[in-house]
């Protein structure tokens, strides 16, 4: 056992603590994730900010920022990918007590390589895995991609979800990308049987025309949550209606 060890950390194959421990999905072989519970949440907090981690009972932390806030050399990924533990252990100590947390959105191009997005799910996955088996939170499974094909592959794994995510805050600056994020919607609902719940971040102040965007599934009887968080307040003191600004 320890020489397995021993190789697993020669190979740099360190996820496999994690990827063993669910089932994978799809062609690309990805790990599965679920959410059954459906949390209240009522604050959605950014990695970046740990000061509103605990700004109420029921707050979510997300990662909806650049993603060199949180996948620098010394972010998380890197110190499950390397296996490095101090580092595991100072985002334990980072995270510790938080209850809810929304897979780390890293993000998709449109005309970056295909295979860097579909990595950029698999680290999702993983991240998701850890944050569960080492923080003991419940993570809410991220919907993401940033062309059609990535919707083919986004949901492999997710099939048992309950309740998913969204970010909101790109797509509707951009009518192309919009679009994209409407189908993907659709998509999802058409395809999560067991899906009751939706949580959004969203940096406008204006809910309403979010929750237009998700009318196809709220027409379905899926609960569509648009939680309050640091920029949607600050748009809404400035009086501005903006979902693009970071």
């Amino acid at each position: 056992m320890k020489k397995k060890k021993n190789l697993i950390k020669l190979l740099n194959l360190n996820l496999l603590d994690y990827t063993n421990t669910t089932p994978k999905y799809g062609e690309l072989d990805m790990p599965y994730i679920r959410c059954k519970i459906i949390p209240t949440i009522d604050y959605l907090a950014t990695y970046s900010q740990p000061s509103t981690y605990f700004k109420t009972p029921n707050t979510c932390v997300s990662f909806f920022e650049y993603d060199l806030h949180f996948d620098g050399l010394y972010g998380l990924w890197n110190a499950i990918y390397y296996g490095v533990e101090e580092l595991q252990e100072f985002y334990r100590q980072r995270f510790k007590g938080v209850k809810y947390f929304i897979s780390p959105d890293y993000s998709k191009c449109g005309d970056s390589l295909e295979i860097e997005n579909q990595h950029r799910q698999l680290r999702s996955r993983l991240v998701s895995i850890w944050l569960t088996m080492n923080v003991k939170a419940v993570v809410i499974p991220l919907v993401s991609c940033a062309n059609e094909i990535g919707m083919k592959y986004m949901l492999d794994g997710m099939q048992d979800c309950n309740v998913v995510a969204f970010n909101a805050k790109g797509p509707m600056g951009d009518p192309i990308q919009l679009q994209i994020f409407i189908e993907s919607i659709k998509h999802t609902v058409d395809h999560l049987k067991q899906l009751q719940a939706i949580v959004v971040y969203s940096a406008s102040p204006n809910k309403e025309r979010v929750l237009d965007i998700f009318k196809y599934a709220v027409s379905k009887g899926i609960r569509v949550v648009i939680p309050d968080n640091m920029l949607q307040t600050r748009n809404r003191l400035m009086g501005g209606d903006s979902d693009v600004s970071n």
